[in-house]
């Protein structure tokens, strides 16, 4: 019974932080649009700073992309190399020899 209590909580708590956060985007965009109207620069100005802003966000996100895939790619290098280790100890201890690796002849 307490179980359901609590699943109902966390539930309700993820509910309210979702819909926080549905508000607190739509104020950030509300308050862009409109300072983007009341803006003192000249039109074509205030169409280039948004532009340079966009570009802005671009460059970062995609350097955030960037740096989440090295950090993903050394994770599952390291997790392979767990798991080769973990093999080769399983063979060990039952007995069984490595399989020979390929060697290339030049």
């Amino acid at each position: 019974m307490d179980k359901q209590v609590d699943g109902q909580k966390e539930m309700k708590q993820s509910s309210c932080q979702r819909s926080g956060f549905a508000y607190l985007a739509f104020g950030v965009g509300i308050g862009a649009a409109l300072s983007v109207l009341f803006a003192p620069r000249p039109g074509e100005e205030t169409r280039k700073w948004v532009a340079n802003k966009g570009f802005d966000a671009i460059d970062a996100a995609n350097k955030k992309v960037w740096q989440s895939r090295v950090h993903l790619k050394e994770i599952m290098d390291r997790g392979q190399l767990q798991i080769t280790e973990a093999v080769s100890a399983g063979r060990k201890s039952f007995g069984k020899h490595e399989p020979e690796s390929p060697v290339a002849v030049l």
